[in-house]
């Protein structure tokens, strides 16, 4: 694949807590040759710790690289709207939105320039996602249907959720492969197109912010797509992985399967009391396991 022409990428970073990470990924990406301009924008979303300071410090006097403070910890799709917007004073061609915590070779924005503009109806963009174990996420692929949220609620289902999302159909390009639903974690995206569909749906805190973006895209015909031959590793080992956290998480998804089904499916009160009944079972199943666990483990 042939090298394109000079873009102008502005990335968004958002940062809580986890200033290391957001200093390693930046670094990352300036050690690197691209031909492209980048423009980092790194949004501390009102971390309780020296977060800001640090960033400043290390990484305030880099050219391209603007720091931004919000006062308020406003979850995923709000804080990285705070960057997207920052962004638009330098127009940029594209926009990419990076979680701290991925790693890839900075050759990937070339290619995705290229197959970018060779399609017409390029929504979002990404590389194949990737663990630190070589395991390939595919689950978030296809925009779930109602049954689908309500047999998330579920143990059994939960389990095989990961293998129940495949890959949509191809598309007429080798190595690219057409789906609902790429993650969050990077987004690849036309600037201007992401501006005009509202940039992230700030309906959602924390999850489920990919399917708001997958609907907004195809109501403006246009597809998402997936790079086959390259890919990014996303590292989750910082992750918390207690029943308190789980439960957290599971009510935060729960709230943007609520903001989703109020905002595009049909009949939604009917369907929005549904997930709240399976939400209440759901809860009630982990916090019994949790309970059951503990008492085992002090007989």
């Amino acid at each position: 694949m042939s090298s394109t022409g000079c873009r102008k990428i502005g990335i968004v970073i958002l940062n809580y807590k986890s200033y290391l990470d957001t200093e390693i990924l930046v670094k990352e990406l300036l050690s690197q040759e691209t031909p492209h301009e980048l423009i980092i924008q790194i949004v501390d979303n009102a971390s309780p710790n020296e977060s800001y300071t640090y960033l400043k410090d290390k990484l305030g006097n880099i050219p391209n690289v603007y720091i931004h403070a919000n006062s308020e910890n406003s979850g995923f799709a709000k804080g990285n709207n705070v960057g997207l917007r920052l962004l638009e004073s330098f127009s940029p061609d594209y926009a990419l939105v990076l979680n701290n915590d991925v790693h890839f070779d900075i050759s990937l924005l070339d290619k995705l320039v290229i197959v970018y503009e060779r399609i017409d109806d390029a929504g979002a963009m990404a590389p194949l996602q990737q663990y630190p174990s070589g395991e390939v996420d595919c689950k978030t692929l296809v925009l779930p249907g109602f049954l689908h949220d309500v047999l998330s609620y579920t143990y059994m289902f939960s389990k095989r959720q990961r293998c129940a999302l495949t890959f949509k159909e191809n598309c007429s390009h080798l190595a690219v492969r057409r789906v609902d639903v790429i993650p969050g974690c990077f987004v690849f995206i036309s600037y201007d197109l992401f501006r005009n569909v509202g940039f992230f749906s700030e309906d959602t805190f924390l999850f489920c912010e990919e399917r708001f973006l997958a609907r907004k895209l195809k109501d403006a015909g246009r597809s998402s797509y997936l790079l086959l031959d390259c890919s990014f590793i996303h590292d989750h080992s910082k992750t918390i992985n207690s029943e308190v956290a789980l439960l957290k998480q599971l009510r935060m998804m729960h709230d943007g399967k609520l903001a989703y089904t109020r905002a595009y499916r049909h009949f939604p009160t009917v369907k929005v009391a549904v997930l709240r009944c399976m939400w209440a079972y759901q809860n009630c199943r982990i916090r019994t396991m949790a309970f059951l666990r503990r008492l085992f483990r002090s007989c």
